[in-house]
């Protein structure tokens, strides 16, 4: 475990399902002072959605945001600069930002694509250690491979003994051709009398009705399916705790397995992705994990029926957000 006692770390990341205030609880308790910013002057859809198309569309608000964080921390020693994503801080703010600690380590930890999140091109370079859960992303740009992680309480959900709730749960946003894929899947488990849990988020109606209108496939979509609030941690922590399977679709922009597959390791869940790469990790064992085609997506009755196979202790602690710490402020990083 990484010694951080006494260390301080400028925090700035995004709000995400809860997962910076998990990731501050865990470097506080390994006795590190964190100061927190998020990234975003808000989290309103429209200062998102902004942020998304071309953080142009709303500069100076950001851009005096951003402003307002290294003039409020211009006279704190930091030991580590630690940024996740980058997606709407300029490179002069972000020069300006490390300049004024040139004491300090910067290190960037990208959990989306490159294909989803542009502005980190421009950043990359200012950094002293730069990482991705993506593979492809990490060849062409000569990043750190590191995974995401799992939060550190899934690892006591164990084994449940075959006493589940739910055969196949799912929880997440409806994108892509998600929906249709999880709906055709869900269909071939009712049909073996299996019980499902499906959850389908959206980050408010305006984001909705823009997916909607934009996209074809989202014209299936039940409205009386569609869910505008987020699942709490501790919520889906307890789903996973009564389900046996999990099902995750990727991304079609991204190759880089999502929180969800790292999450079923965890939890010691069996797996449904349509993510191939999965292949490549130490984890994969294909009576855990089962790879599905987005056009055809087939589960074979003896996938849904086998029981979980543990894998080494070893791998479930490398996967944890404990071990993900280890490596993003290790020592030879």
């Amino acid at each position: 475990m990484s010694d951080l006692k006494g260390k301080k770390i400028l925090f700035i990341a995004a709000q995400l399902f809860g997962i910076q205030e998990a990731i501050i609880d865990s470097l506080e308790k390994r006795g590190a002072e964190v100061i927190y910013f998020d990234e975003r002057p808000a989290n309103s859809f429209l200062v998102k959605a902004a942020i998304r198309i071309n953080r142009n569309l709303i500069g100076y608000y950001i851009n005096r945001y951003h402003k307002d964080i290294i003039a409020r921390t211009s006279q704190n020693k930091f030991d580590y600069i630690f940024f996740i994503k980058g997606e709407s801080f300029s490179y002069n703010n972000l020069a300006a930002l490390l300049s004024a600690h040139p004491e300090a380590k910067s290190i960037v930890y990208q959990w989306d694509s490159i294909a989803n999140n542009n502005n980190a091109l421009n950043l990359l370079g200012l950094f002293d250690s730069k990482f991705s859960f993506d593979r492809q992303d990490c060849k062409n740009l000569s990043l750190s491979f590191l995974p995401l992680f799992y939060y550190d309480e899934y690892a006591s959900i164990k084994e449940s003994g075959g006493r589940y709730d739910y055969d196949l749960f799912f929880v997440g946003t409806a994108h892509s051709d998600r929906y249709r894929i999880i709906k055709a899947v869900r269909k071939q488990f009712e049909n073996l009398g299996k019980r499902c849990y499906t959850y389908f988020f959206f980050q408010g109606k305006l984001m909705f009705y823009k997916y909607y209108l934009q996209h074809k496939e989202a014209r299936s979509i039940r409205k009386d399916e569609v869910n505008y609030e987020s699942v709490s941690r501790n919520d889906l922590l307890e789903l996973y705790k009564r389900s046996k399977i999990v099902i995750d679709v990727c991304h079609p922009k991204q190759t880089g397995l999502t929180l969800r597959c790292i999450e079923a390791l965890g939890a010691r869940r069996k797996l449904i992705t349509t993510n191939r790469d999965i292949e490549n990790y130490d984890f994969y064992n294909p009576n855990n994990i089962h790879i599905i085609e987005s056009e055809t997506p087939q589960v074979s009755s003896e996938f849904i029926e086998s029981d979980y196979d543990p894998v080494p202790e070893e791998i479930y602690a490398k996967y944890s957000l404990s071990g993900w710490l280890d490596v993003i402020f290790g020592d030879n990083n």
